[in-house]
């Protein structure tokens, strides 16, 4: 048996009826009768289920209709949710029936979906929801094994954050195509890859004027999971003797005057909205300064990882940098880009961002 993470697309056949079996089983009163694929839902149509199965529970026979989805995002799932609408009332005579999607992962808010409509679910993952006469199943909470590795690749890649960045920029409104790939310094392909993406999760939507984001707190959270700092940033950092954020953060800025740093992480979440006292300056720059000049001009030198109070940071993709704003003087990252570098940063970074993140003006406002 392969494992769920091998699985390709010719095997979800055989695993959906595996999958559907054992959740059946799993209910000592109930009987399977029967199980069709590609079945024909009534003499008179010709629509076809996916499965068609015939159990006996509570003493009566159910028709349970079964649509087999290989995404389970929730604009799949509520196309899979109308058609299993659709089939059911086709189906003859007065007989109970019910309707059940399988995928081989469905998210919280496709489960909702499925919920609200009175559907039954069920993934490869192991959660799932059945309920029709004396039969109640569910469980939840296992993750995603089915990381559709290419989608997030083309969600989260460098060239489509950019795309985010501008998006997520409040006051939320709607981006054409052309507008989006100006403002993000991108190809079309790549805004439209983040567009059907977007869509695809139901986290944007189609407007008069383009495409909006609808629920950019999903989107946020999306990325913060897929972030990985270590792997788009190389940090330098130093031990140095000024003590006081602020003045070291101007001092910095006389020190690279050609090519100003734009400050992230504490200090720039502590400039935007004070919560806890930076202790770290970290600032991004398009270059390390030479080691003499830190030392000549901060009293500095070069430390391991964790023992400075100074942190260059030099992106891997320039992209980090646009927008920016300018807060007392200093220039900062954007506010979604100080939020996912404070992320796992550690000395209360956390509590700093979720700070700012609950602030009315985050982002510029998403209401």
């Amino acid at each position: 048996m392969k494992t769920v993470k091998q699985l390709k697309e010719s095997d979800f056949a055989e695993h959906f009826e595996q999958l559907l079996r054992e959740l059946l089983g799993r209910v000592p009163s109930l009987k399977l009768v029967s199980l069709k694929r590609e079945a024909g839902i009534s003499p008179g149509s010709s629509a076809r289920a996916d499965r068609l199965a015939q159990v006996r529970a509570g003493g009566r026979k159910w028709t349970l209709v079964v649509e087999e989805k290989r995404l389970g995002q929730p604009r799949e799932v509520r196309s899979a949710v109308l058609q299993l609408e659709s089939h059911l009332k086709q189906l003859p005579g007065r007989a109970p029936r019910y309707g059940v999607l399988l995928a081989p992962f469905i998210s919280e808010e496709s489960a909702k979906l499925c919920t609200e409509a009175g559907i039954g679910y069920a993934d490869l993952a192991g959660n799932a929801r059945l309920a029709f006469d004396p039969v109640f199943i569910e469980t939840r909470g296992a993750g995603n094994p089915f990381r559709e590795k290419r989608e997030v690749r083309s969600l989260f890649a460098p060239r489509a954050t950019r795309v985010l960045r501008v998006l997520l920029q409040g006051p939320l409104r709607p981006w054409k195509v052309t507008e989006l790939a100006e403002s993000a310094q991108v190809s079309l392909g790549w805004v439209s890859a983040v567009r059907q993406q977007l869509l695809a999760r139901e986290w944007a939507a189609k407007a008069p004027g383009g495409l909006q984001v609808t629920k950019p707190g999903a989107v946020l959270d999306a990325w913060v999971k897929a972030d990985d700092w270590e792997k788009r940033t190389r940090t330098q950092e130093y031990s140095v003797l000024l003590t006081e954020p602020l003045e070291l953060a101007e001092t910095l800025k006389e020190v690279l005057p050609g090519e100003p740093p734009v400050f992230t992480q504490w200090l720039a979440g502590w400039l935007r909205h004070p919560y806890t006292t930076p202790v770290v300056v970290t600032a991004y720059v398009k270059k390390f300064p030479d080691e003499g000049l830190i030392k000549e001009k901060l009293l500095g030198r070069r430390v391991s990882a964790g023992g400075g109070r100074l942190r260059l940071v030099l992106p891997k993709d320039e992209g980090v940098l646009h927008p920016t704003q300018s807060v007392r003087g200093f220039q900062l990252v954007s506010d979604v880009q100080i939020y996912l570098d404070l992320q796992r940063a550690g000395l209360r970074a956390e509590d700093q961002a979720d700070e700012l993140r609950r602030w009315p003006d985050f982002a510029g406002g998403w209401k």
